[in-house]
């Protein structure tokens, strides 16, 4: 038990602070390195479980919590003076314990998730590279949990604004994760939050030429970096000297696989006339990227091993293949929906078009969602007669020019639906608009 001996060794600077300062006893001393002592043994045993961390890490986390309230009582108000080692001792040998338990039980995710959200609780006390330090190494165990991948991005963009280091950790994820599509989604979701924040901080302090915009995000960097706190009379381990997440190796047949994913360092300058990245064109194109990859990656998936497959079977699993692309394209257009802020009918649009050109250029879904685009955020409330002629003209124009006939009927049952579900059950009796709207959905 040589190894429980050097770890309770440790203990002594802090337990003779604690007592010389009257926080503690000789006595209570005692009991806590009694228990101490038995969490030691209890770890370096053969039998030790994930459970032994966890109760010994509570177990330090309420003598903290009682040193930091006698601590309180003692100064009564006043501000204290300096600082000792056992300001800082315990919360360090939390965090040791939680390493050590990662170290035994690299696959224990739930244990590596109380060590993060515990680093994280601890505000500026904890610094930015050390959780960086922790989510590094779970990544190299676990490259292919999307989950993971996710709650890092979320952590940098959410806790930090650090979009340029969020957008490199999703572009990494996928290196390891193509085949995700909920990794696709948060990252196109991260885009359009991104950029719906940046408008809106943008027009709060009306910051117009690029300069002011220029200026303005400088000092979010900054003020970024001023987060990045170390631990007070302590530093960093060797491994935390770099800043960020580092990539884990993919391999040669992984390299360079989703170069065509948007530039990190992408100019954000403007308005939307002038850069259309602030119309969402940086999310438009890793929609487009994510379609086609997650296609290719299904049908590789339901092709399976097989050697051989007649004509029929192909061209049924290309069918599948994309009907699963389009069912992905309409929750994507449930997702632009959200963002109020943008030009939602442009961003949908894109969707609808990029179906029509590289999926199916017959579906009754997509063909809904455009003939009826004009209308989508109209309500009973807000009717306006143009925008319903604009829709109105739209169909008209596509079944003068579809030529297969029952595709051109469901289209019509489903657009007529829609006018009828929509808006004409919606106005009451006695409403004007209601004759009228009925007349046209049925000479349509």
């Amino acid at each position: 038990m040589s190894k429980a001996r050097y770890y309770l060794e440790q203990c002594i600077p802090e337990v003779d602070d604690l007592v010389t300062q009257g926080i503690f006893t000789k006595q209570e001393v005692g009991s806590i390195m009694r228990k101490r002592t038995d969490f030691e043994h209890r770890l370096c045993s053969r039998g030790s479980s994930i459970n032994d961390y966890v109760r010994y890490v509570n177990y330090e986390g309420n003598v903290d919590k009682l040193r930091v309230k006698r601590i309180k009582r003692l100064l009564d108000g006043e501000k204290k003076k300096g600082h000792s080692i056992s300001d800082y001792s315990i919360q360090r040998r939390i965090e040791y314990i939680f390493q050590r338990g990662c170290n035994k039980f690299p696959t224990d995710l739930k244990f590596w998730s109380i060590y993060l959200n515990y680093l994280k609780s601890k505000g500026n006390k904890v610094s930015y590279k050390r959780i960086h330090s922790v989510y590094n190494q779970l990544l190299r165990l676990h490259p292919t949990n999307v989950d993971i991948w996710i709650s890092c991005a979320k952590f940098e963009y959410e806790i930090y604004a650090n979009f340029k280091s969020c957008r490199t950790v999703f572009q990494n994820g996928l290196r390891f994760n193509s085949d995700s599509e909920k990794l696709w989604y948060e990252y196109i979701k991260f885009e359009l939050n991104f950029i719906t924040k940046l408008l809106s901080r943008r027009k709060v302090l009306k910051l117009i030429n690029e300069r002011e915009q220029e200026m303005d995000m400088q000092n979010q960097r900054i003020e970024s970096k001023g987060h990045d706190g170390e631990m007070e009379n302590g530093n960093d381990t060797d491994d935390e000297e770099q800043s960020g997440v580092t990539m884990p190796t993919t391999g040669d047949s992984m390299k360079d696989k989703l170069n065509e994913l948007p530039d990190v360092d992408i100019s954000m300058l403007g308005n939307d006339e002038t850069n259309p990245a602030l119309k969402g064109d940086i999310a438009l194109t890793i929609y487009d990227i994510a379609m086609k990859t997650l296609l290719d990656s299904f049908l590789k998936k339901h092709r399976g091993y097989a050697l051989e497959s007649t004509a029929q079977e192909d061209q049924e699993l290309v069918d599948s293949g994309k009907q699963h692309i389009i069912d992905l394209s309409l929750q994507y257009i449930k997702l632009f929906d959200k963002f109020t802020e943008l030009n939602r009918i442009y961003l949908i649009n894109h969707v609808v078009q990029y179906i029509y050109n590289n999926i199916q250029d017959e579906n009754i879904e997509m063909c809904l969602v455009e003939l009826t685009l004009d209308v989508r955020y109209m309500t009973v409330e807000t009717f306006q007669d143009n925008l319903l002629q604009y829709s109105v003209k739209k169909y008209l124009s596509f079944v003068s020019k579809c030529k297969n006939t029952q595709y051109k009927k469901d289209v019509s049952l489903a657009y007529k639906d829609y006018l009828r579900t929509t808006f004409l059950d919606e106005l009451s009796v006695n409403d004007p608009k209601r004759g009228v709207l009925s007349s046209i959905i049925t000479t349509l």
